[in-house]
């Protein structure tokens, strides 16, 4: 109605009646549109998350008894490891031979290449927390170079121009920054982590600036993603990974042992991964008694606590964070989600 006050919803007040013109006529007024909440408040709750777990992360990683040592959680873990053994024989090995079966030879290619640019951001955020600024430079180069001359990342240019790829994540960061593994702990189809790696992950999601994009049908599309590219990952370790679990006396205790000795060697910078303390007790050998091939000499006089340890740290490096030297067999390294990754050399 011309000259008419109006109210919300839309629907004007007539000028001899205190109830709005559409309810006299019956009609319902028109809804007023509901601005969508915005992403603040649920990162600030990531990050304030994030920031009690990291607080309490070194207090989780104190030692304790031998037995529960670095992985206090591994019944739960063990079982979720049986779990996953469990699915991959049964699924996971139907759904990556169609996703082999729908993304064959460059297909395949260039989805890997596109989902590595999309990760590239994370990458530089994480090199500037860490001060590795001169890597955070040719990170965002060969971000530049793989969206714009790569056709937004379906080509990867960077890498033959001298750029390679390299992982890098929050978990990392904060181990630069000395905080404590925490706990090992397992989960079905994410694979390894720890107390730290978790809480990364988290903050990572934050980082990214996919995150703040907003475009339709984005829950489907970050999802999508999120399983194209843990097929990704699995299908190009799985190799590796069939190759070191399958001969394996303890599987599950052989991939902690490589997934912890991978990031210690990330967050060190270097190429040689470092030696870590076994996690679990090792049992004492049976006194068989003197064999025909037994050694009649004396055994040597036992070493006092601060020899062993100085034997010990000429032999190899300690650890920067946790102190544990004593060397395992492993030297193959894993990612997180069972995802194979080769430890990377040392920013310049």
């Amino acid at each position: 109605m011309p000259g008419a006050p109006t109210l919300r919803g839309n629907c004007p007040r007539a000028l001899v009646s205190a109830r709005p013109v559409c309810e006299q006529a019956g009609v319902e007024p028109a809804p007023t549109p509901v601005k969508e909440p915005t992403l603040r408040p649920r990162l600030l709750s990531v990050l304030a998350a994030a920031g009690v777990l990291c607080a309490a992360a070194p207090a989780l990683a104190q030692p304790g008894e031998a037995a529960a040592r670095g992985d206090p959680l591994q019944a739960f873990n063990r079982r979720m490891f049986a779990l996953q053994s469990g699915l991959q024989g049964s699924l996971l090995v139907r759904v990556l031979a169609v996703y082999r079966a729908l993304t064959p030879g460059v297909i395949g290619v260039a989805v890997h290449n596109v989902l590595t640019n999309v990760s590239e951001p994370v990458v530089i955020a994480n090199d500037v927390l860490q001060l590795r600024l001169k890597q955070a430079g040719r990170d965002t180069l060969r971000l530049v170079a793989d969206t714009t001359a790569g056709w937004l990342g379906l080509f990867d240019v960077a890498t033959p121009g001298g750029l390679p790829h390299h992982d890098n994540d929050f978990g990392i960061t904060l181990g630069r920054w000395g905080v404590g593994p925490g706990p090992y702990l397992y989960l079905p189809l994410l694979g390894p982590s720890t107390v730290r790696d978790a809480v990364g992950s988290g903050v990572d999601v934050a980082l990214s600036p996919l995150t703040y994009l907003s475009y339709p049908d984005k829950a489907e599309v970050s999802v999508g993603q999120e399983v194209l590219s843990a097929l990704d990952t699995y299908e190009r370790a799985e190799p590796d990974l069939n190759a070191l679990l399958a001969g394996a006396a303890d599987p599950y205790a052989t991939l902690r042992s490589v997934y912890l000795q991978n990031r210690e060697a990330q967050i060190r910078g270097s190429t040689a991964l470092p030696p870590l303390a076994p996690l679990d007790p090792a049992d004492p050998p049976a006194d068989t008694g003197p064999g025909p091939s037994a050694s009649l000499d004396p055994a040597p006089a036992a070493q006092s606590p601060a020899a062993a340890a100085a034997e010990r740290s000429a032999a190899a490096p300690a650890l920067a964070d946790a102190g544990e030297d004593a060397p395992i067999a492993t030297a193959r390294d894993y990612e997180p989600r069972l995802v194979l990754a080769r430890a990377e050399p040392p920013p310049a």
